[in-house]
């Protein structure tokens, strides 16, 4: 039975926004406010590095915290899936973007985008600032007709919405093989199977062409990894959404950017989250 690592942090409330958005950059699938601190639950993986990871981020703003305070357990994955399903409704997004699991119902209007997902991990939905930044920022688009790459697709959620709102020639892949599985189920939920192209893997598997649009939303170390890579994907007018940064990372990146024919066209922030909206230089600003 897969298991799902939970780390029980110790942490005063005031710190727990700040903390709560490092652990989703390291990876983290969700997290409950309890009393005494936050429960912070991982896929199960190798308990030093991921400890020694999770520390020194709490040490960049409490340079006190004493680590062996940190208490460390298992929880079957259906018991953690189960506990924050029972809490997701459908919820809307920007203007016209509505997103619902498929046991609930939702009200829409007639110029919404209903989105429905059988959510197997609580990353992904929507629910993240991460998430909804990017989808933001794709509303103000005109998507139709548009070749859009969808890098760390998660759900899914995000090449759905491309190929809902009429892009041609979605691509959308991850390295995880279960997401990929989660995301080709909700493609078929929103009956979009055949406009999108998922597969495992990375960057540079996938079919190297000029895209209109490109979504990254990734942690901070794998964007900087990409920075010369994605070039390679982009046409003369390509625009590129990263997500997935903290504020405080958010500088680094775009420098990292701008140095690979790049530049800056805007952004959006949400709590201690930004999305940065990058187009290629001997591009046209939107």
């Amino acid at each position: 039975m897969k298991k799902w690592l939970e780390l029980e942090i110790p942490v005063e409330p005031p710190w727990r926004e700040v903390l709560g958005a490092e652990m989703f950059s390291l990876g983290c699938e969700g997290i409950t406010e309890k009393e005494k601190g936050i429960h912070v639950v991982f896929k199960d993986t190798p308990r030093g590095p991921l400890l020694r990871e999770v520390i020194a981020r709490i040490h960049k703003y409490l340079p006190g915290f004493n680590g062996n305070e940190i208490k460390l357990g298992t929880i079957p994955a259906e018991n953690w899936n189960e506990n924050w399903k029972v809490h997701f409704k459908p919820f809307r997004l920007g203007r016209h973007v509505v997103v619902r699991p498929v046991w609930e119902k939702a009200d829409t209007g007639p110029e919404d985008i209903e989105l429905v997902i059988t959510p197997k991990m609580a990353f992904g939905t929507g629910h993240h600032e991460t998430t909804r930044l990017i989808l933001r920022l794709l509303e103000e688009y005109d998507l139709e007709n548009k070749k859009v790459l969808d890098a760390g697709t998660g759900s899914g959620i995000l090449a759905i919405y491309a190929a809902r709102r009429g892009a041609a020639g979605v691509v959308a892949f991850d390295i995880d093989p279960e997401a990929m599985e989660n995301a080709r189920e909700n493609g078929a939920l929103n009956g979009v199977p055949d406009k999108i192209h998922w597969f495992t893997g990375v960057l540079n598997d996938a079919p190297r062409k000029a895209y209109d649009v490109i979504v990254a939303n990734i942690n901070r170390n794998v964007l900087l990894e990409l920075a010369g890579e994605m070039a390679h994907f982009a046409g003369p007018e390509s625009r590129l959404i990263l997500s997935g940064l903290l504020l405080t990372d958010e500088e680094k990146v775009l420098q990292a950017y701008m140095k690979n024919g790049w530049k800056f066209n805007g952004r959006k922030e949400e709590g201690e989250w930004a999305a940065l909206e990058l187009i290629r230089q001997n591009g046209e600003e939107k």
